[in-house]
């Protein structure tokens, strides 16, 4: 590597003793440009420039894994590209449910990378009876595990009268909060920013609230009667086939089939997160042609694009990190000669399959 950088070096030397133009790698290089964040989940636009006429194809990764992956599109199929303009201009749509990194790829060159945050919103609703107030918050993004603060307002300050975090699944949080005394009081719920994941920090409107009555005024974001039931979150969308898919599998380990335990656990599936929000694969299962069944009995969120490896043989769920799970088994599971992997989920609807010949000892799927 050494001698082939120094010829390189020699090389571009002599080019410019003669006068000759160095190639011009950085003049083609695409570049990429978006807001700084958004509010919430929705789409944002990205824009660029690129050689005219030339394939754009896009690069993201949720902010928190910084794990660059071919952005998968889940309208078509295939992974998001577009053509450079004639003047050499491109633009993207894309969704984001979190913060978010990006960069394209236009001719073999890389641009430069950019993060995009996003903003939290939150949304509360409150009854009140007697000086007990309830509370109900969500949280747009649906993210689990946000600091949530109830906060009431007095002679222009705010204090915290209640605290949590959103819930996994719907990411609320819910409280009741009594001795409130009687009158009209000021509340909003904050929602701290949470830096691993480049969320921004969120607050409601203040909520006028009569603590005796349940009656108040605030932006829409209180409930007026005791008897209105607070707004549910969206339910999390249905699971279908293609969302998580075997990506990888090493059927053969590689070296000789000693039935040791590490050789038992170089024989691996790869499941991969196709879609652009979390999935908890909680009760779903991995099983061959023969109907060895894997069973993920815990819950076991895998991140959009993210993924787990499930080995054959034994070990301890998480380590070395937190993307392998084992088997647990004592001898293989899958046929050096062919044989079909098969993942459902926790009601045994199918969601991917693999199936392979004999072959290398591994397929992509």
């Amino acid at each position: 590597m050494r001698a082939r950088k120094t010829a390189l070096f020699a090389a571009l030397g002599c080019a410019a003793a003669l006068g000759l133009a160095a190639p011009a790698a950085a003049a083609d290089a695409p570049t990429i440009s978006a807001p700084a964040s958004r509010q919430g989940y929705g789409p944002i636009t990205l824009t660029g420039t690129a050689p005219a006429g030339s394939t754009v194809a896009l690069y993201e990764s949720a902010y928190v894994f910084n794990d660059f992956y071919p952005s998968p599109d889940y309208d078509r199929g295939g992974y998001v590209t577009t053509t450079a303009t004639s003047s050499g201009k491109w633009s993207l749509s894309r969704i984001l449910d979190s913060g978010f990194r990006f960069y394209v790829k236009a001719g073999g060159v890389d641009s430069n990378r950019i993060s995009v945050a996003m903003g939290i919103v939150p949304t509360m609703t409150m009854t009140a009876n007697n000086g007990t107030v309830n509370v109900n918050v969500s949280a747009n993004p649906a993210q689990p595990g946000l600091r949530v603060h109830i906060q009431r307002g007095d002679g222009g300050s705010w204090s915290d009268v209640a605290t949590g975090a959103t819930s996994e699944g719907a990411a609320t949080f819910s409280t009741s909060i009594s001795g409130q005394g009687s009158g009209t009081k000021s509340y909003r719920a904050v929602i701290d920013a949470d830096p691993e994941n480049n969320l921004l920090k969120g607050q409601t409107e203040t909520v006028s609230l009569n603590v005796g009555s349940g009656s108040g005024s605030g932006g829409g974001t209180t409930t007026p009667t005791p008897t209105t039931p607070a707004p549910t979150t969206p339910s999390t969308p249905a699971v279908k086939a293609g969302d998580v898919q075997f990506t990888k599998i090493q059927y053969n380990s590689p070296g000789t089939d000693s039935g040791s335990n590490t050789s038992l656990n170089a024989e691996w599936v790869r499941l991969t997160n196709k879609t652009s929000r979390t999935i908890n694969l909680k009760g779903w299962t991995v099983r061959d042609a023969a109907n060895h069944v894997y069973t993920i009995s815990s819950d076991y969120k895998v991140a959009a694009g993210k993924y787990v490896y499930v080995h054959t043989g034994k070990g301890t769920n998480g380590k070395p990190d937190s993307q392998h799970r084992y088997w647990n088994r004592t001898g293989y599971v899958w046929n050096n000669g062919g044989d079909t992997a098969s993942l459902r989920t926790n009601t045994g609807k199918s969601i991917d399959s693999c199936k392979w010949g004999k072959g290398s000892g591994v397929t992509y799927c």
